[in-house]
């Protein structure tokens, strides 16, 4: 019995010890979980749900018939009539005006096309403030690398420092190379501070846009890692099922149905009236019903300058929509080269560039320390190799950037696939 409730106990404390580790590793934050997450704390996806229901109320209200009209009249006709005197009710109709020109239809399917439009518009603008998180979620990462790049080259400059007052107590410095060490140090604590108000700002903005305080937000993941590769594909086709493309679509199609709306309500009004009237026949009042046709006679307006307004308005979305495709094309056409040729500099510059500048560096440490190499052969080893990792962070952050823009441009959310 002793040994289960020592057993039991040690699980328990293993447990407690790793609840930290999991914590640590749920609250980790990707481009992902940061995309999602903003997006369900944005005040502009709330507003994008009321522009919805907006639209919804707009069509719900455009297949409403107009209400009839009632009216009722009271006078001392009768009671002249009949030499009762005083006031009575004379007469009561109904009016219910007959839209038999089909203009509720076209009004309604108008509106239908404009709610499509406005849940394709939405979702387009979803993806553009997906692409604002996605920016300050990789601005983030960049800058955390920064940061640690400049304080491992303040590491160095203070090792170089230790050794340097070494051989100054050595005598085996000049005063040249204990000031060059001094500026070496100087110029990596000017970075520093750079990189950590650049740090703070990057920290700073995610947090906003994920409601979180910049304190909690925790470690960036490492920013080593490049986009996906492009995928070849007919721009044509990808661009087809771009939301805001639908949305201008359907905007162009509710600019049609306006102009049947505005030729249908250029047409004669008709209307239906219900009525009864009270009058004295041979001394007694007697009421008497009767049906009349209303008809309006469109001599002054027939609803030519709003037609003309909608086929000008229909033309104006074709060529939006026309635009727009041509643009979407164009960006993906170009975004998949521009973002294929980015990965590939970067290739390059990992096998050709950073690998060697690393090993250069390593070599003339060594050979600084045999008294082989000069202080300014180590110097410039050090900084070409700090240039090379801060250009792979560069080429990094622009291959984000393109993809971002590339993904947007295909209506493809920064959400799905990644990591």
């Amino acid at each position: 019995m002793p040994n289960s409730v020592t057993s039991w106990s040690v699980a328990g404390l293993i447990g407690l010890l790793c609840l930290p580790a999991v914590h640590a590793d749920t609250d980790r934050w990707t481009l992902e979980r940061a995309v999602t997450h903003g997006l369900s704390v944005a005040p502009e996806a709330e507003a994008f749900e009321h522009r919805i229901d907006a639209q919804r109320g707009a069509r719900d209200q455009a297949g409403r018939w107009p209400n009839p009209t009632l009216e009722a009249e009271a006078s001392d006709r009768l009671g002249m009539e009949d030499g009762r005197g005083g006031y009575s009710l004379s007469g009561i109709a109904v009016t219910q005006p007959l839209p038999l020109w089909g203009q509720i239809g076209h009004r309604r399917d108008a509106a239908s096309a404009r709610l499509a439009a406005t849940e394709a518009q939405t979702h387009a603008d979803r993806l553009e403030l997906e692409g604002r998180i996605g920016a300050a979620f990789h601005a983030w990462q960049q800058a955390e690398a920064g940061f640690e790049l400049a304080r491992e080259r303040l590491d160095e400059a203070e090792r170089l420092g230790r050794i340097a007052r070494l051989r100054q107590e050595r005598g085996d410095l000049s005063e040249r190379e204990r000031l060059r060490i001094d500026l070496f140090r100087s110029e990596a604590m000017r970075q520093l501070e750079a990189a950590e108000g650049e740090r703070t700002e990057a920290r700073a903005t995610l947090a906003a846009w994920l409601d979180r305080r910049p304190a909690g937000m925790g470690t960036a993941p490492a920013f080593d890692a490049p986009p996906p590769r492009p995928t070849r594909a007919a721009p044509g086709t990808v661009v087809d099922r771009h939301p805001a493309l639908r949305a201008a679509s359907e905007r162009q199609q509710a600019a049609q149905l306006e102009i049947a709306r505005a030729r249908a309500e250029g047409r004669p009004d008709i209307g239906i009236r219900l009525f009864q009237e009270r009058e004295v026949i041979d001394g007694r009042r007697d009421t008497s019903t009767g049906i009349g046709l209303q008809l309006e006679l469109p001599l002054w307006d027939r609803n030519q300058g709003r037609v003309r307004e909608s086929v000008a308005d229909h033309y104006t979305r074709q060529t939006e929509r026309r635009a727009l495709q041509r643009d979407l094309t164009r960006q993906v056409e170009v975004g998949t080269v521009h973002l294929a040729h980015l990965l590939d500099e970067l290739e390059r510059h990992r096998g050709e560039t950073l690998a060697p500048a690393r090993r250069v560096r390593e070599l003339t440490y060594r050979g600084y320390e045999a008294g082989e190499a000069s202080l300014l052969e180590l110097l410039e080893a050090y900084n070409t190799h700090f240039n090379a990792i801060e250009q792979e962070h560069e080429l990094l952050a622009q291959s984000w950037a393109e993809w971002r823009e590339l993904r947007i441009a295909a209506g493809l959310s920064l959400a799905e696939d990644t990591q």
